[in-house]
C-alpha cells in the first residue's frame, strides 16, 4: 500500500545532490505529443465542455515560464458546460519511487475580475485511475506571474512507482484560464538536514518568482 506523501517547504533546505536523478523534465513544447511519452490527459468534468482538458498554451493570454512563448499546457472554463464542474487532469508518466522524489512545477492564471482558477495536485501508486490519486486541497492559482510549487513523496520501496497529477477543478462558471509549465520529477537521496512537515499530507507552500 502506498505510503502517504509529504510536502516540503519550498526552499527549506531541499539539498541538491550529485546523486540526484532527473526522472521527468517536461517543458510542454508540444502538448499534443504528451500521450506518446506516457502522459495521460483526462477530462472528467460534468457535463463535458467544448475544449480539450489540456492543450497548447495561448501566448496571447500570457507567455510561458520558459522556452517558446506558447510552450506550456493550458486549460480553461470551457472544459465543462455552463453550470458544470471542472475536472481536467494532467498526469505524468509512471516513475520510480525507490528513492525520495521531488516534483517541481509552475502555475499561472489569467487575472480577470470576478473569476479565479483552482488547482489540486497529488500522487498515485502508479495507477492512472483518477480515484487512486491522493490530492492536496484545491487552491486558487495566482495571477500576473508564474508561481513555483514543489511537492515531495518519500521513498516507497525498491520496485515501487508513482504518478503525479495536476487537476484543474472548481465550478466552470467561476473559472477562466490556467497554465502549467516546466514540470520536473527528480529522485533525491535522503538529505541530512531537510525540513519536512511531519504527519502525512501536509500543507503546500509556494514561492513566487517572476518569469525571466
Amino acid at each position: 500500500m502506498m505510503k502517504k506523501a509529504l510536502l516540503v517547504l519550498a526552499f527549506s533546505g531541499v539539498a541538491a545532490s550529485a546523486q540526484a536523478g532527473v526522472l521527468i523534465n517536461e517543458g510542454f513544447n508540444n502538448v499534443a505529443d504528451l500521450g506518446g511519452k506516457g502522459w495521460v490527459i483526462d477530462n472528467a468534468g460534468t457535463p463535458g465542455g467544448t475544449t480539450p482538458a489540456w492543450y497548447q498554451g495561448d501566448q496571447g493570454i500570457f507567455e510561458a515560464q520558459k522556452g517558446d512563448a506558447n510552450s506550456y499546457a493550458a486549460s480553461n472554463y470551457n472544459n465543462a458546460a455552463a453550470g458544470g464542474d471542472l475536472s481536467s487532469w494532467l498526469i505524468t508518466p509512471e516513475f520510480s519511487t525507490a528513492m525520495n522524489v521531488i516534483v517541481s512545477f509552475w502555475l499561472r492564471a489569467d487575472g480577470v475580475d470576478g473569476y479565479s482558477d483552482q488547482i489540486a495536485f497529488g500522487f498515485s501508486n502508479g495507477s492512472t485511475s483518477l480515484t487512486d490519486f491522493t490530492l492536496e486541497p484545491a487552491f486558487t492559482v495566482p495571477t500576473g506571474e508564474w508561481t513555483l510549487y514543489k511537492a515531495r513523496l518519500s521513498l516507497q520501496g525498491a520496485d515501487s512507482t508513482a504518478r503525479f497529477a495536476v487537476q484543474y477543478t472548481g465550478p466552470a462558471d467561476g473559472a477562466n484560464y490556467v497554465g502549467v509549465d516546466s514540470l520536473a520529477v527528480n529522485a533525491v537521496p535522503e538529505p541530512a538536514s531537510m525540513l519536512i512537515l511531519a504527519g502525512g499530507l501536509a500543507a503546500l507552500t509556494a514561492a513566487r518568482r517572476r518569469r525571466s
